[in-house]
């Protein structure tokens, strides 16, 4: 569809909606469903957060929308069928729509806190159900200054601050915990803060069919029911002792939530079956991806087809391609054994294809799509930005987010 009817479909579908519901008035009805052009239904891009340099980039195929994050943006918290929670260099946070270039201000919770100083701030947003979207803030376990470290985890009621834009405002909501404890605060002391080095500074967390999921410090997930304001732990895949090692991450994909474990070059995926009352991980994948690295690690000049999408007019990129960028045909590489070949490179887990079973992974700044079935990879590009000279722990990649475009919102028309 061309930008322009598109921009067209997209106002009459915002408006027509918000009329609806100027109409309807105090009355709950239904709202009309959107069309599936609108929603999140494929993956744009990758959002990074590169370690002492900011803006957060979007590294894209170049298409002819204009989506990029806007230059006061100082890094990407959290990402949400379109919808970015990020920091801004002001000191302000925002929810921000690229596709729309529209974004919202986040107030301060209300005890004052910046966000910035919780473990972790996620979003949960289905315009599917919803155009209105949530906020949570999960603070860390603070094992150090805890008075009753033998005290049990995690609490029968957990409270966390929530923000609705449907009210506008912070509010403390009491979550009960379904199930028993699974230990003390201080077993939580042993896992660390941060889930690896040189790498995320906070875990992640993926919102599924009403429900938020989230990675937890001590090789936990927490599952928190929105509809019923309940949770429960479930036990991660990998223990403490193995996450020194192996990098954990938590993500969504075709059957809903995954977990991967990537040590060196040995990659193990995991499905959480929610089917009965007691939920487990099913291990789907066991891959070797050496063959990979070596392949990665000595790629010369290609054609990339991705590239960082800077705050600039479209036209910069119109002679890079504008088309939708194919997870299936794409600048395939050809694997091949070799074990008389040994990598010295290390890859580095960057998220899930939400509607395939497809990774994406990084050698440094190169970045390749790495299909879990059929062991095809595709070549993306560099993210390395133009003006990056790294840091004291050397250029890196903190952070990277798999956006997935959204063409309708409820923030304010405040254009970037």
């Amino acid at each position: 569809m061309a930008p322009i009817l598109l921009r067209r479909s997209l106002a009459a579908c915002t408006s027509f909606r918000r009329a609806f519901c100027a109409a309807a008035g105090p009355i709950l009805r239904p709202s009309p469903p959107l069309p599936d052009h609108v929603l999140p239904h494929s993956v744009h891009g990758i959002l990074n957060n590169y370690c002492d340099y900011s803006p957060p980039l979007l590294f894209a195929r170049p298409s002819g929308h204009r989506i990029s994050m806007p230059d006061d943006a100082d890094s990407v918290y959290d990402h949400c069928n379109g919808l970015v929670l990020f920091h801004g260099k002001g000191g302000d946070d925002f929810v921000l729509n690229p596709a729309t270039r529209r974004r919202a201000l986040l107030p301060l919770p209300s005890d004052k806190h910046a966000i910035w100083e919780y473990a972790g701030a996620y979003l949960a947003f289905d315009p599917s159900i919803s155009l209105h979207y949530k906020v949570f803030l999960v603070p860390d376990v603070d094992v150090e200054h805890c008075p009753n470290p033998d005290a049990e985890w995690p609490p029968a009621i957990y409270k966390l601050p929530v923000f609705s834009s449907m009210s506008g405002c912070w509010e403390e909501t009491a979550f009960l915990r379904q199930g028993g404890p699974v230990g003390a605060v201080a077993e939580m002391q042993s896992g660390s803060r941060e889930p690896v080095y040189a790498g995320p500074q906070r875990r992640y967390a993926e919102y599924w069919r009403g429900a938020l999921y989230v990675h937890c410090r001590g090789a936990y997930v927490m599952r928190l029911s929105l509809s019923e304001d309940k949770y429960k732990i479930i036990k991660a895949p990998t223990n403490i002792e193995e996450n020194k090692h192996a990098k954990p991450y938590l993500g969504r994909s075709v059957k809903g939530v995954y977990f991967a474990a990537l040590k060196h070059h040995d990659l193990r995926v995991w499905t959480l079956d929610d089917s009965g009352e007691q939920m487990h991980w099913v291990l789907k994948y066991h891959i070797n991806l050496e063959a990979l690295c070596h392949q990665v690690c000595k790629l010369t000049q290609w054609e990339c087809p991705w590239a960082i999408l800077y705050d600039r007019s479209i036209e910069e990129y119109d002679d890079v391609g504008s088309e939708e960028w194919n997870s299936d045909n794409d600048d395939v590489l050809d694997i091949k054994e070799n074990n008389s070949a040994r990598s010295y490179g290390r890859l580095k887990f960057i998220g899930f294809h939400p509607y395939k079973e497809i990774v994406f992974l990084a050698n440094g700044f190169d970045m390749v799509t790495y299909h879990l079935s059929s062991s095809k990879a595709q070549y993306l590009g560099n993210a390395f930005p133009d003006d990056y000279y790294g840091s004291q722990l050397g250029a890196v990649v903190e952070e990277s987010f798999i956006y997935t475009p959204c063409f309708v919102d409820s923030l304010p028309k405040m254009d970037l």
